[in-house]
């Protein structure tokens, strides 16, 4: 095998290792990567713990797979490509207008959930709890709590476990996300009310495509007084589950056109 020079030599081998990932679309374990790139074992946790450094990378803490990260979403973006963000631009667009409050889009990755879009509404009081970029908890904000309690009760129990100091952070603990768990499966949607900013209130929908996995969560908030049952019931929720909808169909479409 011919010498390169170190950089060259990382960069390709990170390149290979996303190569084998992006072939995983449920992940894939260590042995299953060093078996498909070629590498060591040495080599090959070597490369994931630089990508996950960066974020390119991240790895589910109930099933030990990795799996590719937001970051390379991120990059995709600039190059034009599409991406969740980009799909849910105009739902998100009609759901700021029509409540004229602030819609928020956020994707899971590992143990946390990463807001990856915001429209603003046209109401003076403005609900601006989280920006572009944010992480939270799983179950912390009411789109981290619509992505928690879509899954399973083995990975909602991982999830506690992994984030057990983050969450306390936030005054959460394993019983609160049990009772919002069975406010979900009630109701159909995940509710925040004054739990991360006192006077604001935030509901989340979860987006599932036909794999069966959350992929996103569409929320509106506003404040308090705005988020009244009555209008939850009869306008925000209705609109929110339309636009999950056509997000979920608009992803399926594009995961059987990349199969053909």
């Amino acid at each position: 095998m011919p010498n390169i020079s170190p950089v060259k030599g990382s960069i390709a081998r990170a390149a290979r290792v996303l190569d084998v990932l992006s072939l995983a679309p449920d992940g894939a374990d260590l042995n299953e990567i060093v078996e498909r790139s070629k590498f060591t074992k040495t080599t090959t946790f070597r490369v994931l713990a630089s990508l996950r450094d960066v974020d390119y990378v991240f790895q589910d803490p109930a099933s030990r797979s990795y799996r590719l990260g937001s970051k390379l979403a991120e990059l995709a973006r600039v190059a034009d490509r599409i991406d969740i963000g980009a799909l849910a631009e105009r739902g998100m667009t009609r759901l700021a207008d029509m409540s004229e409050d602030t819609v928020f889009l956020s994707i899971p990755e590992g143990h946390t959930s990463i807001c990856i879009n915001r429209k603003v509404g046209a109401f003076p009081i403005r609900t601006l709890t989280l920006d572009k970029g944010d992480r939270r908890p799983l179950g912390v904000g009411a789109g981290s709590l619509a992505l928690f309690c879509s899954l399973p009760e083995e990975k909602r129990a991982a999830m506690c476990r992994v984030n057990k100091s983050w969450l306390a952070d936030y005054g959460v603990t394993e019983e609160l996300l049990e009772k919002e768990y069975q406010f979900f499966q009630t109701n159909g949607y995940a509710l925040n009310s004054g739990g991360v900013v006192s006077g604001m209130s935030a509901i989340a929908v979860p987006v599932i495509t036909d794999s069966g996995r959350p992929v996103a969560a569409l929320a509106v908030g506003a404040i308090n007084d705005r988020m009244g049952q009555a209008r939850i019931g009869n306008l925000l929720l209705p609109e929110l589950k339309r636009e999950a909808r056509g997000l979920a169909d608009r992803l399926n479409a594009l995961e059987k056109e990349n199969r053909i």
